[in-house]
C-alpha cells in the first residue's frame, strides 16, 4: 500500500514498518506531505503517535486537501482526545503551522475547534493555544459569512468561549 494511504488509513505499526528515514520529507503530486494524512487517521492512538513521529522526523507542515492546514485536519476529525489534540497542536504551531491560516473557504482552524462535540471547559487546553497569542483571529469571515465569534454565538453551549473571544478582541484591537 502507498505510504500516504497507510498514514491515513492503517494503524501506526503498519506505517512504521514501511517508512524509511528519508520518507518523512515526501510530498505527493499535489504537494501534500505525510503529516496531514497521519492527522486524519481515524484511529486515535495511531493519529497521535504518527503525528508525533513525523514531527520528530522533521516532516514538512504542508496543507491538505482544500487548502486545509494541519490544524484544520487535526481538529476537523470526528473523534478526539482533547489533551492529545492540544499537545500535538502546540507542537504543530511551534513547528510553523499557522493557527490563523484560512482554507479555500476562508475558514480558520478555530472554527473546527468550535465545532467539536465537547464543552468549553473540556476544550480550554485547545482554546488556550489561541488566547495565549497576540494575533489570534476570531473575526475573519469565511466565504459562507461565518467568523469564529459569529459561529460560537449561534451555539448555545459556547457562551464561555464567546465571552473570552469578545474580551480578547477588545483587548487586542487597540
Amino acid at each position: 500500500m502507498d505510504l500516504f494511504l497507510t498514514a491515513r488509513l492503517k494503524p501506526a505499526k503498519d506505517f512504521l514498518s514501511i517508512i524509511r528515514p528519508e520518507d518523512a520529507q515526501k510530498v505527493d503530486a499535489k504537494g501534500h506531505g505525510l503529516l496531514p494524512r497521519a492527522l486524519a487517521n481515524h484511529d486515535l492512538p495511531s493519529r497521535y503517535s504518527l503525528g508525533h513521529f513525523l514531527l520528530d522526523q522533521g516532516a514538512p507542515i504542508t496543507a491538505g486537501d482544500g487548502g486545509a492546514t494541519v490544524l484544520h485536519v487535526l481538529f476537523g476529525q470526528v473523534s478526539h482526545d482533547v489533551g492529545e489534540d492540544a499537545r500535538i497542536a502546540r507542537r504543530l504551531i511551534d513547528a510553523g503551522a499557522n493557527f490563523n491560516a484560512r482554507d479555500e473557504n476562508g475558514r480558520v482552524p478555530f472554527l473546527e475547534v468550535l465545532n467539536m462535540k465537547y464543552s468549553d471547559e473540556d476544550l480550554n487546553p485547545i482554546y488556550d493555544l489561541w488566547f495565549e497569542r497576540e494575533d489570534a483571529d476570531f473575526t475573519s469571515v469565511s466565504v459562507h459569512g461565518v467568523s469564529p465569534i459569529s459561529f460560537a454565538k449561534k451555539l448555545p453551549f459556547r457562551g464561555a468561549v464567546v465571552d473570552r473571544m469578545e474580551s480578547y478582541v477588545r483587548a487586542h484591537s487597540r
